[in-house]
C-alpha cells in the first residue's frame, strides 16, 4: 500500500511538474519561452546584474528581471535567450525579413520611465503591445543591428531560453558587490539561480 502510495505522488510530482510553465516567486513572472516584445537602448555599461559583458546582451522587463530598480542582480541576470522577431506593431504589414539572436540578460528594463515596453505588472500582466515579457536590446554591444531589419526599431516574436554556450560573448568584471551572473550556468527556468529580490 505505501509503495503505491509513493509511486502514486511520484507519477503525480512528474505530472504537475511538466505542466508548470511559469512561476510567480516573490510577484515575478518568468518563463523558458514564450512570446516578447522587442527594442533596443544603448548606455548599457552600468547594468543592474552588476557585470559588463562583450557579447549581445538585453535588459529585460521588470516583471521578469526578478528585481526593483535599486534591489540588486534579479534571477534573470545571466540567463541566455534566443530571440526571433516576427513582426513589427508598428507596421503590420511588413512581413520581413526577421532575425534571431542569442542574448544574455544583464540589465532591468524598469516599469518606471517605460510605460510603453516595460509596464507589466502582477495586476496588469501585459505590455502596451499584449506582451508578457519584455527584451530591450543592447545597442552598444551591437545587438540591435543584428537584429533588427533596416528601418525597424520594435519588433514582437518569441524568446526561448538557451544554454549560454549558444551566446557569443564573454563577461566582464564586477562593477559592485553583490552583482550576480548566476543564471548562465543555472538550468532553466523555473530553476533559480540569482534569486528574485524585492
Amino acid at each position: 500500500m505505501h509503495l503505491a502510495i509513493i509511486l502514486l505522488g511520484i507519477c503525480l510530482g512528474t505530472v504537475l511538474s511538466s505542466t508548470v510553465v511559469h512561476r510567480a516567486t516573490g510577484g515575478y513572472v518568468q518563463q523558458a519561452s514564450g512570446q516578447a516584445s522587442f527594442t533596443y537602448y544603448s548606455g548599457c555599461s552600468a547594468s543592474a546584474c552588476g557585470k559588463s559583458a562583450s557579447g549581445y546582451t538585453a535588459a529585460m522587463n521588470q516583471l521578469a528581471f526578478g528585481s526593483a530598480p535599486g534591489s540588486g542582480a534579479g534571477d534573470a541576470c545571466g540567463r541566455c535567450f534566443s530571440l526571433t522577431g516576427t513582426a513589427d506593431p508598428y507596421s503590420p504589414a511588413y512581413t520581413g525579413p526577421f532575425h534571431s539572436i542569442v542574448v544574455k540578460v544583464t540589465d532591468l528594463c524598469p516599469v518606471s520611465g517605460n510605460q510603453e515596453w516595460c509596464s507589466q505588472t502582477t495586476a496588469n500582466p501585459t505590455n502596451q503591445h499584449g506582451m508578457s515579457f519584455h527584451f530591450d536590446i543592447c545597442q552598444d554591444t551591437g545587438g540591435n543591428a543584428a537584429f533588427f531589419p533596416s528601418g525597424h526599431g520594435a519588433l514582437t516574436g518569441t524568446f526561448t531560453e538557451v544554454s549560454c554556450s549558444n551566446w557569443s560573448g564573454s563577461d566582464g568584471g564586477a562593477l559592485w558587490n553583490g552583482a550576480c551572473l548566476d543564471g548562465e550556468s543555472a538550468p532553466n527556468w523555473p530553476s533559480t539561480a540569482c534569486g528574485n529580490k524585492g
